[in-house]
């Protein structure tokens, strides 16, 4: 009762419209002047951000109670994914430390050609993406790999991290061990592989035009490229100080054999940990105490060249600790906005531009982007247009899944081109390469989106909620078969009781 009580109480403190766009325009001015006039990071815009919303929300009544408790659940759904980013962390340690990472790049170097190189990298990330059903994990091992790769046969850093970002989410989207696909699919109970194959209308023909893109800037680059890292040396490098061996194939096997056999990601990951960690003593004869080192600080050689030693020298717990508190701040800034209904009000005042089909997916994108820039997470920019707009394609007789792929489009795809969103915030600490500059090379990323918004407008590929009204009709047919069989049952019960005199109550 008195939760209900509560309830109610919540629901009358009405935030006016005006006023929750006070913490949204600050957070992005904000962000705007610490990211692209100062140069730094975006963590206290955050903070500040989180702080004025909680602010408004304490004068409209609200109290501390309720603002800590939006800031707790919003946390508390993404803690798995902050304890994966912790662990991949680890693994780049120990897969660069074991050699598993050095053996991907000589290798790499050996049998890829400069030309081809940009888009082998991005079917691959695919490929490996689709079979884990994780983009960082992908971002983690083999985007580390092709920045070493292509450093070294005269290809940018730009481009490169463009390619394993578009192929690592691509990959991710049509995965059924996707934690965001299975989380989009499930809020708006549509079926997992229902979902899957409505993508691939939006995200088949974005993939092919970026093989053709990425063909082209590859034989661009090719043409005019300089090696930022001596290939040679690099691979001189390498043999000097790693030990190759078929044992080093074993980690990835046994991470992509756990993951199809449906092993949760956190103990799959860890057992790469730990495999890594194995091969890092008995195959690159390292101590105990060096790996447990490398675990926490990132493994880190020195060899006098700078750019050598900066591509091998990454991983490490430490260095996710800067994308987890982000991470933090983000989902208090958007567990404050959303317990309290200010993004509510804002998704409320955008649905009156949705008065067709393509205004609908048009503003559902739109409307994921913007949640992905002011709350800077990916699941909150799924799970609250997908709530707000469900409504909406109810009543223009869309099915559902229209709506879970307008939000990947828009949601899950967008979120690593925005350097203050955790996934971009990841992205450039593992491949040090900024946000902004391998954004206009993600194509499928923002691709995706567009090809969305053009099938909504142009009524491509756009199901209909047709088993509705199917339904209403077997229903009905149903309805008016039980009404007759009643009352044929009912009569057959009166002659009955006429005829055996049965008393009332029988």
């Amino acid at each position: 009762m008195n939760a209900k009580k509560a309830q109610n109480h919540k629901q009358n403190k009405k935030i006016p419209f005006m006023v929750t766009m006070i913490p949204t325009l600050s957070t992005a001015v904000l962000l705007g002047f610490s990211v692209f006039v100062f140069e730094t990071e975006p963590h206290m815009s955050m903070l500040f951000g989180g702080l004025i919303a909680g602010i408004i929300a304490y004068v409209y009544g609200f109290s501390t109670e309720d603002i800590e408790q939006g800031i707790k659940d919003s946390i508390a759904r993404a803690v798995p994914a902050l304890i994966i980013l912790l662990i991949i962390g680890m693994i780049i340690s120990v897969w660069i430390g074991s050699g598993i990472v050095p053996a991907l790049i000589y290798f790499g170097m050996e049998f890829i050609t400069p030309a081809w190189f940009l888009p082998s990298i991005f079917i691959l990330c695919c490929f490996i993406s689709v079979l884990t059903g994780s983009s960082w994990t992908t971002i983690g091992t083999l985007g580390v790999a092709a920045i070493g790769v292509g450093q070294g046969i005269g290809i940018p850093a730009a481009p490169i991290a463009g390619a394993v970002v578009s192929g690592a989410f691509f990959g991710d989207k049509l995965s059924p061990l996707s934690d965001s696909t299975n989380l989009t699919a499930a809020i708006l109970k549509v079926d997992l592989y229902d979902h899957i194959k409505h993508m691939l209308y939006t995200t088949i023909p974005a993939a092919v035009i970026s093989i053709v893109l990425f063909t082209f800037v590859g034989f661009r680059l090719s043409e005019n490229g300089d090696s930022v890292i001596n290939g040679v040396e690099l691979q001189v490098y390498i043999l000097e100080n790693f030990t190759f061996s078929y044992w080093l194939a074993v980690p990835p096997i046994i991470i992509i054999l756990l993951i199809l056999r449906k092993t949760p990601p956190i103990p799959s990951l860890m057992a790469g940990v730990i495999l890594g960690t194995v091969l890092q003593v008995f195959v690159q004869g390292q101590s105990v105490s060096d790996v447990f080192e490398y675990l926490y600080h990132g493994f880190s050689m020195s060899t006098g060249n700078e750019e050598l030693d900066e591509l091998l020298s990454n991983g490490g717990l430490e260095s996710m600790y800067s994308v987890v508190v982000l991470g933090i701040l983000s989902l208090a800034f958007g567990g404050t906005m959303h317990h309290t209904g200010m993004l509510g009000v804002i998704v409320r005042k955008m649905k009156q531009f949705v008065k067709s089909q393509g205004r609908l997916v048009l503003t559902t994108l739109t409307t994921s982007v913007t949640v992905n820039i002011v709350g800077a997470n990916q699941y909150l920019a799924v799970i609250l247009p997908g709530q707000m707009y469900e409504s909406c394609y109810n009543k223009l007789n869309l099915h559902r899944k229209n709506l879970t792929r307008a939000l990947e489009s828009g949601g899950t795809l967008t979120a690593p081109l925005i350097p203050w969103n955790t996934s971009g915030v990841f992205v450039m600490s593992v491949l040090s390469v900024d946000a902004l500059a391998y954004a206009p090379f993600a194509f499928v990323c923002w691709m995706t989106m567009i090809i969305a918004g053009i099938y909504g407008f142009a009524n491509i590929t756009m199901a209909k909620h047709e088993s509705n009204a199917n339904t209403k009709n077997i229903e009905n047919h149903n309805n008016v078969e039980n009404h007759n069989n009643v009352e044929n049952h009912n009569n057959v019960d009166k002659s009955n009781n006429k005829e055996y005199d049965l008393p009332k109550d029988v």
